[in-house]
């Protein structure tokens, strides 16, 4: 099934103080990072933008962009967000919709594929989470009933369903908080997915002034032996001795793969690429840095900076750190002042001080 995308963009932003659409998460704006969590996902055939009319050059400068601008439309959001979906909606011709908040920039390919799936087999997908605190009734600062916490979920988006059945519940010309109550209210109960944690919307200052962040470290060793190539950070050091590895042993991108890994919540490099593979054999790591990226993409992590720390008797690598910097950048997607690569030996101490290998030890920090 194919689907187009509502992208709901048209708050005033009245609680964060400022648009958050426009604040900058790293280097892209909130709202360019919640197309970009969309814009490669199969079977997405149109993103449908929902502004408001001091937005419209905003919206239109970040679709610019994007290297197939013809796949968007910006559309006038209206007075409530009911009407904004509808604007959006009207532009919309693929057999399925999914709705969209702007400020959830942190939503996932798997999220949004749990949610197509269920159109496709329900006719709706909802993501949501079952609440952990327990729930009372309030009035006048009074706890006065308690509520059965197993029933009560909380909602997200993306929410999916048929465009024709979403478009027909619109005739009543009613308000809903969103399309699950809507779809629920004229079609048939919405049907649920799995959410995120991760799904957050941003609503006030406070969630605009600490956007979460995750760290992971990594670390890698390799022996050392004659007549092998040396490959640190992506470069191929001039040296007689070089790595006893399966692959190329370039012990920087390793523990940066690790690094990424860790923070970005999967296993470690060995399970993701098992050293008794014959296709990583004398591999470029360089190309397991690349399909990593890729896989944080995916999550929708981005890199923010990068750190490594080379354990080497021998040979003196400063003049190589300039290029590692640039090649392994590059490849993450963020400026080199970004990453910090710094040398040291272990004065003469153990296998490392000995010569006879080589290690490394880096942390990344991702959003």
């Amino acid at each position: 099934m194919k689907f187009d995308l509502v992208i709901v963009a048209g708050g005033s932003s009245s609680r964060a103080g400022e648009n958050k659409l426009r604040f900058n998460i790293g280097n892209q704006s909130v709202l360019e990072r919640t197309i970009n969590a969309f814009f490669a996902v199969e079977n997405i055939q149109k993103i449908i933008l929902v502004v408001r009319e001091d937005d419209m050059d905003f919206a239109k400068e970040i679709v610019d962009g994007f290297y197939a601008p013809h796949r968007f439309e910006i559309v006038l959001g209206g007075e409530t967000r009911s009407k904004s979906v509808y604007n959006g909606l009207l532009k919309a011709t693929a057999e399925g919709v999914l709705i969209h908040d702007g400020a959830r920039p942190y939503v996932d390919c798997d999220l949004i594929e749990r949610v197509m799936l269920s159109v496709e087999r329900y006719g709706s997908g909802i993501p949501a989470l079952p609440l952990a605190d327990s729930v009372r009734v309030v009035e006048d600062d009074n706890i006065v009933d308690e509520a059965n916490r197993d029933k009560l979920y909380r909602v997200q988006t993306p929410q999916g369903f048929k465009l024709n059945e979403l478009l027909s519940c619109y005739a009543n010309g009613k308000e809903y908080t969103d399309e699950s109550l809507l779809y629920s209210t004229y079609v048939a109960p919405a049907r649920i997915v799995e959410g995120s944690e991760r799904n957050v919307k941003l609503t006030t200052a406070g969630d605009l002034t600490s956007l979460s962040s995750r760290v992971g470290i990594g670390y890698d060793l390799h022996k050392l032996a004659l007549f092998r190539k040396l490959v640190l950070g992506g470069i191929e050091i001039a040296y007689d001795y070089g790595c006893v590895a399966h692959s190329d042993g370039d012990v920087v991108i390793h523990a940066l793969i690790d690094a990424i890994l860790s923070a970005i919540g999967e296993r470690d490099i060995g399970t993701l690429f098992p050293d008794d593979d014959p296709k990583y054999l004398d591999i470029d790591s360089t190309l397991l840095l690349t399909e990593v990226m890729e896989l944080c993409t995916r999550k929708n992590y981005r890199i923010k900076s990068a750190s490594v720390i080379i354990v080497l008797q021998k040979p003196r690598i400063g003049d190589y750190i300039p290029i590692m910097r640039v090649k392994l950048a590059n490849i993450m997607g963020i400026k080199s002042a970004d990453v910090a690569i710094s040398a040291k030996t272990n004065e003469g101490v153990g296998d490392i001080g000995e010569g006879k290998a080589v290690a490394a030890y880096a942390s990344v920090q991702v959003y």
